[in-house]
C-alpha cells in the first residue's frame, strides 16, 4: 500500500481522511493545530497512521483544536514559510511518502508544492502554485497568454494607487493579492478617496486577520477593472448572480472540468452568499465557462491538483476570469458535488498524485442529477443591523416556514450562543451566524429558498456598549 502526506491546515476543503485511508496509509503533519478543528482532529485520529503537531507550536496548555475557526481567528504560524516547506519534506523523507496532499485553503499551497517538487512527487509544480497563488502574478499569466480577464496596477504605495486610477479609470476592484474569502476586496466607485480607501483596508487586515498565510511577495494588493455582469444574458430569472465557480483537477497539465456551481446575489458587493449544485445553466453557456477555465488554469503551467475558478458572468455571453486557485473551493462546495454527482473528489485527488490519474473523474462538466444541495450562510447584514455596532449573538427565529415546498435542511450550523459580533469592514465574509446546507430535487427551488430566508430571517442579538470588539472567528 502506498504512503500519503496530509499537511493539515485550514479553511477550503478538508479532505475525507476515511477516503485517503482506504487508498493509502495516511501521516498528518499539522503546522498549525489551532487551525484544526476538534472535529477534524478526531477524524485524523481515527484514520491516520502517524500524527505530528508542529512541536513549536505547543504551549503550556498544550494543543488547542478549536471548535471552529476562520482566517480571523487561527492563531499565527510558528514557523516562517521556509521553514514549513522544510518540515513537510523531513516528514514526507521519514514515512517514505508518494504523495503529498494538503487540506486547507490559499496558505498550504505553495508550501506543499515547493516540498513536493523538491522531492521529485506530483503536485501543482512550485512555480505554477506560485502563479496561483500570488493574484498578481496571476493577473500577469493571464494577459500573457490572452485569457479573458481585466486590467490591472499593481499596488505598493498610495502613489500607485492615485496612478491606477488615473490610468484605469472608475469602477475599480481593490484586492489583497494573498488573502480568500473575499477578505479586502472593496468596491472603488469614486463616491470616496481611494487612498482612504486604501488605508481603511490596509489598518482592518492588519487588525483582524493575524498574519499573512505565510505570503513573502512584495506586492500584497492590486488593483483591477470592474468587469459588469449579466445575468439576464445567463439566466431566465434573477435568483442567480452573475458569477459562478467551477472545480476541476489538472492532471498532467491539462485541465479537467468537474462540475459548475451557480451562486446567489452577493451583500456588500462582494460577500459570497449561497453555492448550489447543480448548474441550471444551458449546455451552451457552460462550454463557454468551461473554456474559459481551461485557457486560465493551463495558462498558469499547472501540472497535477485540484482547481477552483471563479468566473463573471458578462453581457452577450462574455465571460471574465476573476481567479482561480490550485486547491479545491471552500465552504461546501466539494462535499455538495460529492453527494449530487456521486463523485468522490478526495480519492480523485489522491489517485492522480499517487497514480498520475483517476477514473473518479468524468470525461466532461457533470451538469444532470436528480438531486440539488445549496450551502448557504446568514450574516448579520440579512437583519440588517447597524454595522457600526458590536451585537451578542442568541440565535435567530425558525426559518421553517421561509422554504419552498420540497426543501429541507440537510444540516444547520449557528456560531456559538453569546458570541460577540460585528460586521468589519471590508470583512463582511467573516460576519455569518449559521451556515445551512439544504437539499431538494430542483436546483431552481433552493434558490428560491435562500431568497426568501436572506429576507425573512429575524437574528436575535442583544446590542453591547463599550465592550471591546471580539469579533468571532
Amino acid at each position: 500500500m502506498k504512503n500519503i502526506l496530509l499537511v493539515s491546515d485550514l479553511g477550503g476543503f478538508p479532505p475525507s481522511l476515511e477516503s485517503l485511508a482506504a487508498e493509502a496509509n495516511v501521516f498528518v503533519y499539522i503546522p498549525r493545530p489551532s487551525a484544526v478543528t476538534s472535529r477534524y482532529i478526531s477524524t485524523i485520529n481515527t484514520y491516520a497512521s502517524v500524527i505530528i503537531k508542529e512541536n513549536t507550536a505547543l504551549t503550556s496548555g498544550g494543543y488547542h483544536h478549536p471548535d471552529w475557526v476562520t482566517f480571523t481567528g487561527a492563531e499565527a504560524y510558528t514557523l516562517s514559510e521556509n521553514e514549513v516547506v522544510d518540515q513537510i519534506i523531513r516528514y514526507a523523507r521519514l514515512f517514505e511518502v508518494d504523495g503529498i496532499i494538503f487540506g486547507g485553503a490559499e496558505n498550504m499551497v505553495l508550501s506543499v508544492a515547493k516540498a513536493a517538487e523538491a522531492l521529485g512527487l506530483r503536485s501543482a509544480g512550485a512555480e505554477a502554485a506560485r502563479n496561483a497563488r500570488n493574484k498578481h502574478t496571476m493577473r500577469e499569466k493571464f494577459r500573457e497568454a490572452g485569457v479573458p480577464s481585466p486590467d490591472f496596477r499593481a499596488i505598493y504605495s498610495e502613489h500607485d494607487m492615485i496612478s491606477a486610477v488615473q490610468e484605469l479609470g472608475y469602477p475599480l476592484v481593490l484586492k489583497p493579492t494573498y488573502l480568500a474569502c473575499s477578505i479586502g476586496v472593496t468596491l472603488l466607485d469614486g463616491t470616496r478617496n481611494p487612498v482612504e480607501v486604501f488605508r481603511e483596508v490596509q489598518q482592518d487586515i492588519r487588525e483582524n486577520t493575524g498574519d499573512s498565510l505565510l505570503f513573502n511577495e512584495e506586492c500584497l494588493f492590486l488593483v483591477e477593472e470592474y468587469m459588469e455582469g449579466c445575468n439576464a444574458d445567463w439566466y431566465d430569472n434573477p435568483l442567480y448572480s452573475d458569477y459562478v465557480s467551477v472545480e476541476g483537477m489538472m492532471v498532467n497539465g491539462v485541465y479537467r472540468p468537474v462540475a459548475i456551481t451557480d451562486k446567489t446575489p452577493m451583500l456588500s458587493s462582494f460577500t459570497e452568499t449561497s453555492h448550489i449544485v447543480p448548474s441550471v445553466l444551458d449546455a451552451e453557456a457552460q462550454d463557454i465557462i468551461v473554456e474559459a477555465c481551461r485557457q486560465a488554469n493551463e495558462s498558469l503551467g499547472l501540472q497535477n491538483c485540484p482547481t477552483h475558478t471563479e468566473v463573471k458572468l458578462m453581457k452577450n455571453r462574455q465571460v471574465g476570469i476573476i481567479e482561480t486557485a490550485a486547491r479545491f473551493g471552500g465552504w461546501n462546495i466539494i462535499p455538495q458535488i460529492n453527494d449530487v454527482f456521486g463523485i468522490n473528489l478526495t480519492k480523485a485527488w489522491a489517485e492522480v498524485l499517487l497514480y498520475g490519474d483517476s477514473a473518479q473523474l468524468p470525461s466532461h462538466v457533470l451538469s444532470h442529477s436528480d438531486k440539488a444541495r445549496c450551502n448557504m450562510r446568514i450574516y448579520l447584514q440579512d437583519n440588517p443591523l447597524d454595522p457600526s455596532r458590536k451585537y451578542q449573538f442568541e440565535g435567530y427565529e425558525k426559518i421553517d416556514h421561509l422554504l419552498s415546498e420540497g426543501v429541507f435542511i440537510h444540516t444547520e450550523t449557528e456560531i456559538p450562543r453569546h458570541t460577540v459580533v460585528s460586521s468589519i469592514p471590508h470583512q463582511n465574509a467573516m460576519s455569518f451566524v449559521s451556515t445551512l446546507d439544504l437539499e431538494s430535487a430542483d436546483s431552481l427551488v433552493l434558490a428560491e429558498s435562500v431568497r426568501s430566508i436572506r429576507e425573512g430571517v429575524k437574528l436575535k442579538v442583544r446590542e453591547l456598549e463599550d465592550l471591546k470588539m471580539e469579533v468571532h472567528s
